[in-house]
């Protein structure tokens, strides 16, 4: 009997463990590595559950209380409409602008097109334009390179001239030369021997003649102002041959010193200003190309993804027989959401945390687990961002109101439209298009961190920029913060075990689920923000009418 049972404690244990070391999301496929990425929001049309499990999960266990992402299963719909051409472009913006007279945040998340060839005009429309593009861009890169490598020989010049100052002692302030007292003979006699003496011919040069006196450098360099040929002889203790050299090599030193040291001062404020001149001029072509850049970035083909072109391949729309075009269009809209709650403690306290900053959306907990986590976290998929990048756009974000400070909750509608236009062969074309909308509740760290992906697709499309016209950002080498330092061998220990680990009480956020998430805020959330923009799409179809 004791045996038996130590084998059932065994197993039980064994299968703790398992559940303990499990990742979330662990051996699902078809997930993006960032959790909070558009396709991991996708759903079971037929549940309603969202296909990356990894984002049911945050409202349960350890993390109940520190966030917030729950997707009501009846939130989701897809409605087709087929209409005449340009039926579908006026539904979509129409409801953009309702959505900003309704006072969401409304911000484009994702858009392709794909045009067949057999739909010539469209296609030559599309292709043609963004040939063009590409050529003016090819121009503009080589030219800009081009400026950019005289700029670099003019900055070659302006550090050897720089240094040669420093040789003589004096420093550039930005109008006037400034003496430093720190004159440097010896580096200035050799420069003179270097680049001055060298040029006056076989023979003659100090460096052509040295096999015959192998001192002579030497001497030149240690001797000081004398010009008198005995005088020289006997303290150097030359031969008089070496010393009329030295002397005569002397003279032409300090000439050429008293002329040179105030056309140096000159040529290094003419090359100054023409190195201001070229950084301008290739500044100029930056600005100048990074539109046509961003533009051809813009007109991102379907083909042009690899999940996209499986996806092309097999759909039944597009076939080279047949004059189609079909493009993609994912627009994110999302306002806070709060809700009268009576008879609910904690009112007051709450307020007054909000108003004291105590609760932040860029805490240490959310930095820990959706922004700098490295595997699932906004860094898996832009490595650059760093702390004070995330600082800042909290700040950028609370200005724009895109974030509300003493704001906690917020409803997401993530909307999708796929429209297809088909041109028969005897001239006829309409349009098909299918709304997917869909609604999220979040707190408010997980909305921020969101936004911050919206806020980095921005910035990575002007990196891509720099990056082609040469200004590219180099990744922040400090490593990054991602939490508090107190009690971090104790959270480091547990968290090699998978075992998420917390003397402090939970946040501030909803823990409770089933009854208050689910069967209220939820519920609300689906009455006030997700009722009224379908039915807006469904009442300008003329569906139920």
């Amino acid at each position: 009997m004791l045996e038996i049972l130590l084998v059932i404690l065994v197993a039980f244990i064994v299968v703790i463990v398992y559940l303990l070391l499990k990742k979330p999301g662990e051996g699902e496929k078809g997930i993006a590595p960032f959790i909070l990425d558009d396709e991991n929001f996708a759903r079971n049309r037929v549940t309603g559950e969202a296909i990356d499990q990894r984002i049911e999960k945050w409202c349960f266990g350890p993390r109940a209380g520190h966030s917030l992402i729950a997707f009501p299963r009846e939130t989701q719909v897809e409605i087709d409409f087929t209409a005449p051409p340009g039926a579908i472009s006026k539904l979509y913006y129409s409801l953009c602008f309702q959505l900003r007279k309704w006072e969401y945040q409304v911000q484009k998340g994702d858009e392709w097109i794909e045009v067949s060839p057999s739909h010539r005009a469209y296609y030559e429309l599309t292709h043609k334009q963004k040939e063009e593009l590409e050529v003016r861009i090819k121009s503009g890169l080589a030219s800009a390179a081009q400026a950019v490598a005289d700029l670099e020989l003019i900055k070659h010049d302006q550090r050897k001239y720089k240094e040669f100052l420093e040789y003589f002692g004096y420093e550039f302030t930005g109008n006037e030369f400034e003496e430093t007292g720190n004159r440097d003979e010896h580096s200035i006699k050799a420069m003179f021997v270097d680049l001055v003496d060298v040029h006056t011919g076989e023979g003659i040069s100090m460096r052509s003649i040295v096999t015959r006196w192998p001192t002579l450098i030497t001497d030149f360099i240690r001797l000081d102002d004398e010009t008198d040929i005995d005088k020289v002889k006997n303290k150097m203790n030359v031969s008089n041959a070496e010393a009329v050299v030295l002397v005569t090599k002397n003279k032409l030193y300090h000439q050429w010193k008293k002329m040179f040291e105030p056309q140096l001062k000159e040529r290094y404020r003419r090359v100054s200003e023409l190195v201001k001149s070229r950084e301008e001029s290739v500044k100029q072509y930056r600005n100048w190309l990074a539109p046509f850049i961003a533009r051809h970035k813009m007109l991102e083909e379907g083909m042009g993804n690899a999940g996209r072109r499986g996806m092309l391949r097999t759909t039944f729309v597009l076939h080279g027989g047949q004059a189609t075009s079909m493009s993609k269009v994912t627009i994110w809209a999302w306002r806070e959401l709060t809700l009268p709650e009576f008879h609910k403690g904690g009112g007051e306290r709450l307020g007054r945390e909000l108003g004291e900053g105590v609760v932040k959306c860029d805490d240490d907990w959310t930095k820990e687990n959706l922004i700098f986590h490295p595997k699932h976290g906004l860094v898996v998929k832009y490595p650059w961002i760093d702390d004070k990048w995330v600082t800042d756009q909290k700040d950028w974000m609370m200005q724009k109101n895109w974030l509300e400070e003493n704001k906690m909750y917020y409803s997401f509608l993530p909307i999708t439209l796929n429209k297809i236009n088909i041109r028969t062969p005897d001239g006829d074309e309409l349009e098909d298009g299918v709304f997917d909308v869909q609604a999220a509740l979040m707190s408010q760290n997980v909305m921020f961190v969101k936004l911050l992906e919206m806020r980095a697709m921005q910035e990575d499309l002007n990196r891509y920029v720099d990056g082609l016209i040469g200004v590219a950002k180099e990744l922040p080498q400090e490593e990054v913060k991602k939490g508090r330092k107190t009690l971090e061998p104790a959270k480091n220990f547990f968290a090699y075990f998978s075992m998420p680990f917390q003397f402090l009480k939970r946040g501030p956020y909803e823990k409770d689920f089933y009854d208050r998430i689910s069967l209220f805020w939820c519920r609300q959330m689906a009455t006030l923000r997700y009722a009224p923009v379908v039915g807006f799409l469904k009442s300008k179809m003329g569906m139920g009418m």
